[in-house]
């Protein structure tokens, strides 16, 4: 899934412009998720032992972390928007990626994922959201999409949580641009489609 050079990165020497802060946060989201689910995490998420994402411009895997699951042309096929820009961040057993476009902070997509020992029906007990969660089916043990609202520094949004048969959590948020309108309902089917393709994806081995 990853490929090995990608012609539409910036070179090297163009700055990332991704905000550390925000990668920050959205690792802490999963995080917090993981310890909502009994059993999930093997240690308490403090803010010091949230590693400072790492940022790159280069094709996404670069950026390490969970952004080895990521590679931008798979991304603009399964949803139709192109980003250019990663960043990657791990806390305990909780690793982040979020990606952007080359211009501008926003729309971004991230993914989260944590080692967990939940089963399906504690997952639906007690990740699955009281309120607007959809079902999903054909994906991992058990999964679900809900909207995500928009916020005074961000539009609304779509997220895809699920359980794989593998014992991971994982998460794909899409937050589309402030004041945007809510996300067409195409947008659901598509998510879960690129889910599939980052859980069956082989991160590239270590040298």
């Amino acid at each position: 899934m990853v490929p090995a050079h990608s012609h539409h990165s910036d070179p090297p020497t163009q700055p990332s412009r991704v905000d550390g802060r925000r990668a920050s946060r959205l690792l802490c989201v999963g995080a917090a998720l993981t310890v909502a689910v009994a059993g999930c995490a093997d240690e308490p998420v403090t803010p010091e032992a949230v590693a400072p994402p790492l940022r790159t411009n280069f094709p996404a895997a670069t950026a390490g972390g969970a952004c080895v699951y990521f590679d931008y042309d798979t991304i603009e096929k399964a949803i139709g928007v192109r980003f250019g820009i990663s960043a990657a961040s791990q806390s305990g057993q909780t690793t982040t990626c979020v990606v952007q476009p080359q211009e501008g902070e926003l729309p971004d997509l991230a993914l989260t994922i944590s080692k967990t020992s939940a089963d399906a029906d504690i997952f639906k007990d007690e990740v699955v959201p009281d309120k607007g969660a959809t079902a999903v089916k054909g994906l991992g043990l058990a999964a679900y999409s809900t909207p995500v609202a928009a916020t005074k520094t961000s539009g609304p949004g779509l997220e895809v949580c699920w359980l794989t048969k593998d014992k991971r959590l994982m998460s794909l948020r899409f937050t589309s641009l402030l004041d945007s309108p809510p996300p067409p309902n195409s947008l659901a089917p598509q998510m879960v489609g690129l889910a599939k393709q980052v859980e069956s994806a082989k991160p590239p081995k270590k040298s």
